[in-house]
């Protein structure tokens, strides 16, 4: 065996080792974005059939939605303790979009919809940004997810709920399948 051989050899179990890791993470995030999927699938569609009560509602499956993020991210930590330190800069870039989306909110003032379709911009955005190092799959489900929420919106439709629940959640329930099962 000569040194070009052997260089391949090395960047081809280099290649592995990455891809191999993508597909780790695509599996150990996929229940978060489908339990999201969920959790948007339920708030939409109350939204849809008690709209006076949209705000509550959704404060309550976001809460659900958190509290088992939370839960699967512990189970993972627990695995890996590698996993800790990421997970405390995931945690404070999770803090911090909140901030500025709490803030943005109250600068966009009582207009539902338009809030509505920030927040899902805004941490669909984030799952673009996550693809770049991460893997294609983020951002393509952002990608699309953000395209399904503007054209509902735009659309001023009467089903704008149950169109969101339908694609948007849906959406992350399918995409956090395909993550789930990458290969």
């Amino acid at each position: 065996m000569n040194q070009q051989m052997a260089r391949d050899m090395l960047a081809e179990i280099e290649q592995t080792q990455q891809r191999s890791a993508q597909y780790l993470g695509y599996w150990r995030q996929g229940p978060t974005v489908q339990l999201w999927g969920l959790v948007w699938i339920i708030a939409h569609i109350a939204g849809y059939f008690l709209p006076a009560s949209a705000g509550p509602i959704w404060l309550v499956c976001d809460a659900i939605g958190f509290a088992g993020t939370a839960l699967l991210r512990l189970r993972h930590s627990a695995d890996d303790s590698s996993q800790r330190q990421t997970d405390r800069r995931l945690m404070w870039a999770g803090c911090i979009l909140l901030a500025f989306g709490a803030i943005a909110s109250m600068l966009i003032g009582p207009r539902g919809r338009a809030i509505e379709v920030f927040w899902t911009c805004l941490f669909m955005s984030a799952y673009m940004l996550h693809g770049l190092w991460f893997g294609l799959r983020w951002t393509v489900l952002g990608a699309l997810v953000i395209a399904v929420s503007l054209l509902a919106y735009f659309s001023h439709s009467s089903w704008y709920e149950l169109i969101m629940a339908a694609a948007a959640g849906g959406g992350l329930l399918l995409g956090g399948t395909w993550m789930r099962h990458a290969r």
